[in-house]
């Protein structure tokens, strides 16, 4: 019996691979011909290809072969037990695969099979199909299917097709064979073609009719009957985009009418089963890397004798364990299918450092990007990040401008219950159908609960004889969000007498995800004052309106089709159509746009990428195809339709006095020459005592003499630059400002030590009044984070392993001994997380003296300073 779950199918397939099957027959798809084995194989590796992508173990798959070599255990056995005999009936039949879950491995031996040197025996290759499924574990609820492709060119005994039939009806295995150059079934065998092709089709024309006799008695259901089919009209389809159909899981859940807390004796509560209807359609992800061969490959590319034992550990993993699985050695081109790897997500939290500078160091900062921006960009972006432990981020809600940081642990999870709970009924009239656009659920009684389907059933009948839907509270599991989802009754009537009953559950928005956008009348026009304006621009008149209704009419395109659909009548007419087929044309109410025949591009042409590159050894050699005509066949107007609203759109541009807006221009803005006071940043005044000091030497400049411009490069012996907003000038001074009292700069807020002078400040706290020597070392520690961070390359490496120095004397002598080790850790962990990793191989080479402080050591300091 077919399988009514997703996946729980067996499918082999016969391929004959006789000396016939190497000759060239015109691709239906195209002018070229090409050998028939080619396109066979494309057929079974297409109807391969949507297993393989569900990636199902349920989905297995088996490659049968005759024509060729000898491989199976049919044979095997026969001979074991005649061996005297030369012509076995199942000699030239090959297991290429035996039955195992759909894999890419498989079609990687379907595309190299090649043609055989003997006539192949379809019958036997059934026979052998027959036992690979037999032995195969499976249950009765799985759908096996036979598939065998041939081009008829072959004689055969035929002493075992009765035996076949009686094996296809008792195992319950469908068979389809698919004929190259064959007739339709509805046509006479054509008696040009070769005397074993025209045997061969009689054959198989007569053994599908008897076994469809046959099975036919005992079934009722259509898709365990045999097919016959031709082999151009099945590769076409087999081309043509095929969306994945996939039954849904089923699920179960109480539909509760009515509360049982409020009142137990009149609540009713009903088990259902409930599953998915439609689900929205996504493209296959890129699920995994592969290491390129050429990144493997040693520079002087040695013998393979002298890679087992180079330097290269993972090359010589690799050698070994192809060689320890009897393969031998690999070349060096093909380790770039032995590497792969999945790609996986990972995340880093990094906040951005946004300070007020002030006016005078922006000015500095523009200097400096002027003369060296290249080498800058990577010490700004430093300076800007700061990399965060996932465990030390907090959900925050923004709430105007202000974000509110919430603890995980804030909002306590809502008491809800699993189940559905009716809360109320309203006509199904006043449904806003574009309410109904999502997800859709199918809602049926539990079949266990005979009580249950007569509640439910009533439920439905009630609903749709009063025309009425239900509005549920649906949820999924205990302590869950709610959901607000509403009920639309169905009854079926599958068979005489029968009836199903059912509901659609479609999820229903809530007032924030409605949006409705309102405009005044296209028809009426009022003034300020009220009155009805009957002539106005604004207005259509009765002209533009029927011409409007000209062009809509012209480009409808369901009566676009059914004109297509009569052309296509009466050409079938001419060719003597019978009179059943034309009262079935009649019924017809043919369509342009088909939802069902209509496929999302973007899908499905990625899956034709996945597909040729999978099957394709040289991509430059045979690059992609354009895409199906399916997939591109709604993308344009069709031709007739365009030029027949050619004369009414002309007349509909007169009427509404439609004109091409000319181009946008910008005016050109004329930006003023450089006076002679600017384009000049004196690097001096920028460090003067005070803001004040510099505006007014700024101010007043322009009544000095000019002085020589300063260049960072040339005309200095002492060049100066500036390294950051946040830094010292790292070089001296020159000699007319070197008297000049430097400004204290402040630190930043909440801390008591700058980034400018950090070892200045921090002794001045230690030999200062008042306890504070654990905020001067954590105050310390930050400072030192930061300079490390925004370093210029390792420029500021030497002040922090002398800031890191004096925290570890602070700390023995002042008893913080523990503050300084959990900062060590700490500072550890964020610098080999971040970008200036060398700086811990500079700490490292300092040793003891900024090292951990151990047990022993602040033992003895302490006794020391006692």
């Amino acid at each position: 019996m077919p399988s009514d779950r997703a996946g729980y199918t067996l499918s082999v397939y016969a391929i004959d691979v006789s000396p016939s099957m190497g000759e060239t027959k015109a691709d239906p798809g195209s002018e070229s011909k090409v050998p028939k084995l080619k396109l066979v194989k494309e057929y079974v590796a297409r109807k391969c290809e949507p297993r393989i992508s569900s990636g199902r173990k349920t989905e297995a798959v088996g490659i049968l072969s005759y024509g060729g070599k000898t491989n199976n255990q049919a044979n095997m056995a026969f001979v074991k037990q005649d061996p005297t005999n030369e012509d076995p009936p199942y000699a030239n039949v090959s297991s290429d695969v035996a039955i195992q879950t759909a894999k890419p491995k498989t079609l990687e031996v379907v595309m190299n099979l090649d043609v055989g040197e003997y006539e192949g025996n379809p019958v036997s290759a059934l026979m052998v199909a027959l036992d690979m499924i037999h032995i195969h574990k499976h249950t009765k609820s799985w759908a096996l299917e036979v598939v065998l492709i041939t081009d008829g060119e072959s004689a055969f005994r035929q002493d075992e097709y009765e035996e076949a039939m009686e094996r296809f009806d008792n195992d319950g295995v469908r068979l389809s064979v698919v004929g190259i150059d064959f007739q339709p079934i509805n046509e006479a065998v054509d008696k040009s073609k070769s005397r074993n092709k025209r045997l061969s089709e009689k054959f198989w024309r007569t053994f599908v009719s008897m076994l469809h006799e046959r099975i036919s008695k005992t079934t009722e259901s259509e898709e365990m009957l045999p097919t016959l089919e031709t082999f151009d009209e099945a590769l076409l389809e087999s081309r043509l985009p095929r969306p994945a159909v996939v039954n849904g899981t089923v699920s179960g859940i109480d539909l509760h009418i009515g509360s049982s807390e409020v009142d137990a004796e009149q609540a009713i509560t009903i088990p259902i089963k409930y599953s998915k209807a439609t689900m929205k359609a996504r493209p296959p992800t890129l699920s995994k890397a592969w290491k390129s061969a050429m990144e493997l490959q040693l520079p002087n590319r040695p013998s393979l004798g002298s890679q087992r034992h180079s330097s290269n550990q993972l090359m010589s993993s690799l050698i070994n364990q192809s060689q320890s699985q009897g393969e031998g050695p690999p070349r060096l081109e093909d380790f770039a299918n032995l590497i792969s790897a999945e790609v996986k997500s990972h995340s880093t939290y990094v906040v951005k450092k946004i300070d007020n500078v002030p006016q005078s160091s922006q000015m500095a900062s523009q200097a400096y990007e002027a003369t060296q921006q290249a080498s800058q960009a990577q010490a700004e972006e430093d300076d800007e990040e700061e990399f965060v432990e996932k465990e030390d981020i907090v959900k925050a809600w923004r709430f105007g401008s202000t974000w509110v940081p919430m603890e995980a642990d804030t909002f306590e999870p809502m008491e809800t219950k699993k189940g559905v709970e009716i809360l109320g009924f309203f006509p199904k009239d006043a449904i806003k159908r574009h309410l109904l656009m999502g997800e859709v659920r199918f809602v049926w009684p539990d079949l266990t609960s005979p009580k249950g389907q007569i509640q439910f059933s009533a439920l439905v009948e009630g609903m749709e004889l009063r025309g009425m839907c239900a509005v549920v509270r649906w949820v999924l599991k205990d302590q869950a969000e709610p959901v607000i989802g509403l009920c639309l009754p169905a009854m079926d009537f599958p068979g005489e007498g029968k009836r199903l009953d059912y509901m659609y559950w479609v999820k229903l928005p809530f007032a924030e995800d409605e949006h409705n956008f309102w405009f005044p009348s296209l028809t009426t026009y009022k003034t300020a004052t009220g009155k009805v304006v009957k002539e106005h621009p604004l207005l259509p008149t009765d002209e533009q309106c029927e011409l409007m209704d000209d062009l809509v009419q012209s480009m409808d395109l369901d009566m676009y089709a059914r004109e297509q659909a009569k052309r296509k009548k009466d050409e079938e007419e001419d060719q003597e159509m019978s009179g059943d087929e034309e009262e079935e044309a009649e019924d017809e109410s043919p369509r342009w746009f088909e939802t069902q025949k209509s496929y999302n591009p973007v899908i499905h042409r990625i899956k034709e990428a996945i597909f040729h590159a999978s099957l394709t050894s040289d991509l430059d050699a045979d690059p992609l195809g354009p895409p199906h005509p399916e997939l591109t066949k709604y993308f344009d107007t069709p031709d007739e339709i365009a030029d027949r609203i050619t004369d009414v759109t002309e007349k509909l541009k007169d009427a509404l006095n439609i004109k091409k807006v000319s181009p946008r221009t910008r005016k050109k803005v004329q930006k003023e020459g450089l006076r002679e006071d600017e384009g000049y940043i004196d690097i001096d005044e920028l460090f003067d005592e005070t803001e004040t000091k510099v505006k007014a030497e700024s101010s007043s400049q322009a009544t000095k003499p000019k002085r020589e411009r300063p260049s960072p490069i040339k005309g200095s012996e002492n060049p100066r630059f500036i390294e950051s907003d946040d830094e010292d000038m790292q070089s001296p001074p020159p000699s007319h400002s070197a008297n000049k009292p430097m400004s204290r700069v402040k630190p930043k807020a909440g801390r008591l030590i700058s980034n400018e002078n950090p070892l200045e400040d921090f002794k001045t706290l230690i030999e200062g009044e008042g306890d504070v020597f654990r905020k001067a070392i954590q105050d310390l520690g930050a400072v030192v984070e930061e300079n490390i961070q925004s370093s210029f390359s390792y420029q500021n490496y030497s002040t922090a392993i002398e800031c890191l120095k004096e925290m570890r004397s602070t700390a023995l002598m002042y008893e913080e001994v523990e503050t300084y080790n959990e900062y060590l850790v700490g500072l550890e962990k964020k610098i080999k997380n971040g970008k200036k990793k060398d700086f811990w191989d500079k700490f490292e080479a300092e040793g003891e003296s900024v090292s951990k402080i151990s047990e022993e050591e602040a033992q003895q300091a302490l006794t020391e300073y006692d």
